[in-house]
């Protein structure tokens, strides 16, 4: 009996000690509206970007990779999670310009990046927008251009699944969620942008890809000075996410992103 309960109990301080939470979280008015964020660890600034119609604390999962190097600040986008609607379109410049609005009222002089889809445009365009405060970014299922563009889809005629995670991710709140999937996406990066850009980047893309086809997405690695390409075979744009991503690569992904960081600071 007390064998069982002393091995209950050094199991519990284990599944303890491996589950990172966040330290803090607030918002912050920019010019766009409010951006509401999350806060765990204390090293260099590590900003986590989710994609469209997603929301920061999908990044939970990764903390524990993360926070014992870097500061991990994940935000919820324009108009999404318990940041304020969208005011009219999701235009990636301006969720760029607020992002750094953020970084400038959490004291954060430069970071590192991660963006999955739409965050990775974000995160591109933060680069482009401010090169001297980007020191590294990973591009996950991401490129300088959408070519799959799903806005405008009635939330009644979504998957059940999908309609369940937008109603989880958004806290219900059914006009923020109709707000941002009849929002027209502004892309407004050209790859001509990208060849002045030596930011270190690192490019993670599945083969089967729809939104962000291998070939645009090599476009985009081509047109970079200092990127890294990796392509995962029989995976599509989930990559690593639950929905359809690989559990394989969703244990690799952070500990080679951390790599990659290493490498190039």
């Amino acid at each position: 009996m007390k064998t069982s309960i002393y091995l209950t109990f050094i199991l519990t301080l284990c599944l303890n000690a491996h589950a990172a939470d966040w330290d803090t979280s607030g918002t912050v008015k920019t010019s766009g509206g409010e951006l509401h964020y999350r806060v765990s660890g204390t090293g260099k600034p590590l900003l986590l970007l989710h994609g469209y119609s997603g929301y920061g604390e999908q990044w939970r999962d990764f903390l524990d990779e993360f926070v014992d190097s870097y500061k991990v600040i994940a935000v919820d986008l324009p108009g999404h999670g318990q940041s304020s609607k969208l005011r009219s379109s999701f235009i990636i410049a301006d969720a760029a310009r607020d992002m750094w609005q953020l970084m400038d009222h959490l004291g954060v002089k430069q970071i590192h990046g991660v963006g999955y889809s739409a965050g990775g445009m974000t995160l591109l365009q933060m680069a482009l927008q401010e090169p001297s405060r980007v020191q590294s970014m990973v591009l996950a299922a991401s490129a300088f251009t959408l070519l799959e563009d799903r806005s405008g889809e009635p939330f009644e005629q979504l998957p059940e699944a999908y309609r369940q995670d937008l109603l989880r991710n958004h806290n219900g709140d059914m006009e923020k969620i109709r707000s941002m999937l009849s929002a027209k996406f502004v892309a407004d990066i050209k790859v001509s942008d990208l060849r002045d850009l030596k930011t270190p980047t690192l490019l993670v893309s599945g083969d089967r890809d729809e939104s962000f086809p291998l070939p645009v997405v090599v476009e985009t690695y081509l047109a970079l000075r200092k990127a890294k390409l990796w392509i995962v075979p029989g995976v599509g744009h989930a990559l690593f996410w639950p929905w359809g991503g690989s559990e394989r690569l969703a244990k690799q992904f952070p500990a080679e992103v951390s790599r990659f960081f290493s490498e190039v600071q």
